[in-house]
């Protein structure tokens, strides 16, 4: 078809503008620049202008439609009037009457999106509107097709309306002698010279001749019989060339080309900048969120090592507290306990009679000497987080926080509530775990029941006693008494190793808690700070994703215009080679 290479060239460049308007609205660029690539793609849009000029019966209807190979002159849709009609794309055959000589006829033809046509009255009229046709259509027209009839050719209507154009727009004027079939090779070749010859005289130059028949040409494009045949009986090839070059060559248009891409490159070259001003945002950003999470792990180290002698002295307090309560356990480990009547618990009685566990009077007294103590960790815990805090707004104003952002002045007093509830949750978990009502407990209830055995013991050795006595004198009776006393103290013995047991186990247990109530009090303090500065990750951690996210997508953005830019670059290629 006609002037194939400028529009594969004209679609090329279309495709690049709308992938930079897409980025353009990707990017949320201004709406001055989304504006300017909506022009320059309308602007490339802009459809060539064919002015048709021929007397009535010379075929003008056949000649449009074979050369761009669609009725869309036929019988029933061109109207049959003396105006001038103004051919242009439209969804649905529609007459639109612009002036009293001037219809635009819109038909639903898809070469009319590129090609404008304005078709001329016949002979009898035509010298009325010859004034509209060379100021309105002749100036902005890129080609004017005077139609001759190869039966009569000789008609003077034509060349009177080719007097009244300018000399300059001339240059865009082509003659074609339409059906050349009707007559010989004689005949044709005696026209094309006077037709020469009647130029040189009148205007002193030579216009291109094309002898064609629209007829065979219309038939090889609409039938399926012969077609490289009649295409080439027709003439159309070199007409079609000669125009394919009017219009692939026109400098007009090639400079807008030139012009569009001249200014796409500009807007690629602004993309770039922006795009890569927004990465170094990006990564800026990155590094900002990175250096802050580094920041809040190190001071989260820091807090941790302030608590270390704090974890030191509760281990010493944990060992006096531990000999004090050992030391009031001597009194539920007596031995007078042992053999008395009644089995009471173990308990220990306090000053004010109040009798408590083992358990309990340790976890008190645990209490009582680190209490004040994990208070002053709970201080120094909030004023970390403090510090942290500010340090955090300070660093990120102005990207994690508006620039006007105010430092903050107060923490959560929350945060050394809940930190005294956990350290005394964890004192008493670990006192409750050491159970050591029950590491007493065997040793004396097996201390009772030997106990229990002396007053069994002493009635079977005062009978001894006395039938000694009896049979054997006072020698045997104190034999008796000295074998009684004997079996009376092993039994007395024998209780006392079972309360001295219960002793070591309660040692021992007291004794083997001290790393553990420690491991147990670092892992519980760890939790309460990492936990306490966890708070800043719902910040932190979106801020860091963004940022990466934001940063991949820049790289991808930069890769889409550095296509383009090479598809701008090739077209430009192209445009130059055409122009050459």
């Amino acid at each position: 078809m006609i002037a194939d290479s400028y529009f594969d060239l004209r679609t090329q460049l279309d495709a690049e503008l709308t992938n930079l308007g897409a980025v353009l609205s990707d990017l949320g660029a201004d709406g001055e620049s989304i504006a300017i690539v909506d022009n320059l793609i309308a602007s490339l849009k802009e459809p060539f202008v064919f002015v048709v000029v021929g007397e009535v019966n010379v075929g003008k209807s056949t000649f449009l439609n074979a050369l761009f190979g669609q009725d869309f002159s036929r019988t029933g849709v061109m109207p049959t009037t003396d105006k001038i009609l103004f051919f242009k794309y439209g969804p649905q055959h529609l007459v639109a009457p612009i002036t009293s000589t001037l219809d635009e006829v819109q038909v639903p033809a898809e070469f009319l999106r590129d090609f404008h046509i304005v078709d001329t009255p016949g002979t009898n009229s035509i010298e009325n509107e010859h004034q509209e046709i060379t100021e309105r259509f002749v100036p902005i027209s890129d080609l004017v097709i005077f139609v001759f009839s190869a039966m009569n050719p000789w008609g003077a209507s034509a060349w009177q309306f080719l007097d009244k154009v300018h000399k300059h727009w001339m240059r865009n004027v082509i003659f074609v002698i339409q059906q050349c079939d009707l007559r010989s090779p004689e005949e044709m070749s005696v026209i094309l010279d006077y037709m020469g010859q009647l130029s040189q005289q009148r205007y002193g130059r030579d216009f291109p001749i094309f002898p064609v028949s629209a007829k065979k040409a219309y038939l090889a494009r609409s039938s399926g019989i012969d077609r490289q045949r009649l295409m080439d009986e027709s003439g159309f090839h070199g007409l079609e060339k000669h125009i394919s070059t009017l219009v692939g060559q026109n400098t007009t248009r090639l400079n807008k080309l030139a012009s569009t891409i001249r200014i796409a490159k500009q807007l690629l070259d602004q993309l770039h900048q922006r795009i890569d001003a927004t990465v170094q945002n990006a990564i800026r950003a990155s590094a900002l969120v990175q250096e802050l999470q580094t920041e809040r792990e190190l001071q989260i180290d820091r807090t941790l090592k302030k608590i270390i002698p704090a974890l030191d002295a509760t281990e010493r307090d944990y060992q006096e507290s531990s000999l004090h309560v050992a030391g009031l356990a001597e009194d539920a480990l007596a031995t007078k306990r042992a053999f008395r009547a009644e089995a009471d618990d173990v308990e220990i009685q306090t000053s004010g009679n109040k009798a408590q566990s083992l358990d309990h009077r340790l976890f008190q007294d645990l209490q009582h000497r680190t209490g004040d103590r994990w208070r002053q960790v709970g201080i120094i815990l909030e004023e970390d987080y403090l510090q942290y805090e500010r340090f955090l707004h300070a660093q990120g104003r102005g990207s994690l926080f508006p620039a006007d952002d105010k430092l903050p002045t107060e923490s959560d007093p929350e945060i050394r509530r809940l930190f005294s509830a956990h350290i005394d949750s964890t004192i008493r978990r670990f006192v409750l775990g050491l159970k050591l009502d029950e590491a007493i407990e065997p040793g004396l209830i097996a201390a009772r029941r030997r106990a229990r055995w002396v007053p069994w013991l002493a009635v079977p050795t005062l009978l001894g006693i006395g039938a000694a006595w009896y049979f054997e004198g006072l020698l045997g009776a104190g034999i008796t008494a000295a074998a009684g006393l004997l079996v009376v103290g092993a039994a007395f013995l024998i209780a006392q190793a079972a309360l001295n047991t219960a002793r070591r186990n309660l040692f021992d247990r007291l004794e083997e808690a001290v790393q553990p109530l420690r491991q147990m009090m670092h892992e519980q303090v760890k939790l309460d700070v990492e936990t306490l500065f966890s708070r800043f990750l719902p910040i932190l951690g979106p801020a860091q994703e963004q940022a990466v996210q934001r940063e991949q997508l820049m790289h991808l953005q930069t890769e889409r215009l550095q296509k383009m830019a090479a598809d701008l670059a090739q077209v430009e290629r192209q445009l130059r080679a055409s122009v050459c």
